[in-house]
């Protein structure tokens, strides 16, 4: 258990990155609000730091090459703190907006895909799960921190999340860089030191595992990679790819990203009478706990089983918030007058639809009764995706693909995940206004129970199972 506590420390720092994410996904929720923009404008200022992160896997095979995790996560907290003083100096100048946010983005995507590598790189096996859903948990500890200050002047909450980066720079300035990393430089010595320090101290004996750690790195480097083509044409590739290719789309057709942008939006535009700010801080606290609780049981239950208990409630709650905006839109003019001072720039609600739902299902007191609904589903919603879609894409995104495809292929899996989720967050709300909301939440809701079967069909179980093992399985 000593052991633990370095590799703890070093993925922890690294993990403060994808915090600093975890604010730029959710820094829109609080924010928009508050700022005089069109609609056009204020989607793109959500969706853009995806293509931003979307970029980040080509660039990032490139540095950790020449420089290592350590250093790439180091450097790239210098352009993600200019991003934020741009943001905070933005006022409403919509191109210093945008180009704060693609920058936020890169440099955000940049961590998420550094600090779980570096990770990987340092963990023992029987850790490896644990610190694999840290980067999920800290993502979500920066997305509660922007929802507990919804109310917080949003220049000084923009200017508070320079810190982070710059936090995260200074701790790792101080841990060492993987044994990995300096074994494929040729520095045995100072590999050997890294390892020690991440397995409990200078007196433990590591050279079994340093031989190890050598053998693989050797055989990575006369293995060399695939091509492009190779990827796609030889099934013991193209399977895997295709496996986690569905997963991450999965993942962001549930709507995730779109519920976390416009999560104080969302609520508002719902005119409960529970505050849209104090929904928010609650849905950020619900995801930070699901995504602890997965800490402590992925190990047990197991990566497929999660994900379909995941997907399964995903559907149900998405059911649940598109029952509630099917009967406010039926509702007509005598909810939209009432809350009348709870309408959005970024979603209008449209409530001209006809029904075929009695009248005394849709007036106002049976919206007013089932208020919570919202707010309940959205909970178990996040729970859901916590356990399960949250981290779990992206730890079968490193175990399902063979050693000498996994560069390539999860750079290729990451982009897809980002362009994914640009999409969503870009094309949902013009949807919304066109076929109305409760269809979109329907939508989600399809999707996810389309994705439970596809888990319980075609994913593997990889729960204690080696590299071999998974292999043989996926062969069949």
């Amino acid at each position: 258990m000593h052991s633990l506590i370095p590799q703890l420390a070093a993925t922890l720092g690294a993990t403060f990155g994808a915090f600093a994410l975890g604010n730029v996904i959710a820094w829109p929720s609080s924010v928009l609000e508050k700022i005089d923009l069109s609609d056009s404008t204020e989607s793109w200022i959500v969706s853009i730091f995806m293509i931003g992160a979307a970029l980040v896997p080509w660039i990032a095979s490139v540095a950790f090459q020449f420089i290592g995790k350590k250093w790439t996560l180091i450097v790239v907290s210098v352009p993600f703190i200019g991003g934020w003083v741009l943001l905070t100096l933005a006022k409403e100048d919509a191109a210093m907006l945008l180009i704060g946010r693609f920058i936020t983005g890169f440099c955000g995507g940049m961590f998420v895909l550094a600090a779980p590598a570096y990770s990987s790189e340092i963990a023992e096996t029987k850790y490896r799960g644990l610190l694999g859903t840290l980067m999920q948990l800290m993502v979500c500890l920066g997305i509660f921190f922007i929802n507990v200050n919804c109310s917080t002047d949003w220049r000084v909450l923009t200017g508070i999340c320079i810190a982070f980066p710059t936090l995260m720079a200074v701790w790792m300035f101080f841990m060492p860089r993987s044994p990995i990393y300096l074994l494929s430089k040729g520095d045995k010595e100072g590999a050997k030191k890294s390892l020690q320090f991440f397995r409990g101290g200078s007196s433990v004996n590591v050279d079994e595992e340093l031989k190890e750690i050598e053998d693989s790195v050797q055989e990575r480097s006369s293995t060399g990679s695939v091509s492009v083509k190779t990827l796609f044409t030889d099934r013991k590739y193209s399977k895997p790819l295709g496996i986690v290719l569905v997963l991450m789309a999965l993942q962001q057709l549930s709507g995730i990203n779109y519920i976390l942008s416009y999560s104080v939006l969302i609520f508002k535009k719902a005119g409960t009478s529970i505050d849209e700010c104090t929904s928010a801080m609650l849905i950020g606290a619900v995801q930070v706990l699901g995504t602890f609780v997965t800490t402590l049981i992925i190990e047990k239950f197991g990566r497929k089983v999660l994900l379909i208990i995941s997907d399964l409630f995903i559907c149900i709650s998405m059911i649940g918030v598109g029952v509630f905006f099917l009967l406010y839109e039926q509702c007509g003019d005598e909810c939209s007058d009432s809350g009348s001072n709870n309408t959005t720039t970024t979603m209008m609600m449209t409530t001209t639809a006809t029904t075929m739902l009695p009248e005394s299902f849709i007036s106002k007191d049976t919206v007013d009764s089932i208020g919570f609904l919202p707010l309940v589903s959205l909970m178990l919603f996040i729970t859901a995706f916590s356990i399960g879609f949250g981290p779990i894409p992206w730890i079968l995104n490193v175990e399902l693909i063979p050693t000498e495809a996994r560069a390539l292929s999860s750079s290729l899996a990451t982009s897809f995940n980002w362009i994914v989720s640009f999409l969503v967050a870009q094309f949902i709300p013009s949807i919304g206004e066109a076929i109305h909301d409760s269809s979109c939440y329907f939508i989600f809701s399809a999707i996810a129970l389309l994705g439970t079967i596809f888990v319980a069909v075609f994913v593997p179980e990889t729960k204690g199972k080696s590299e071999d093992e998974i292999k043989a399985i996926l062969s069949k």
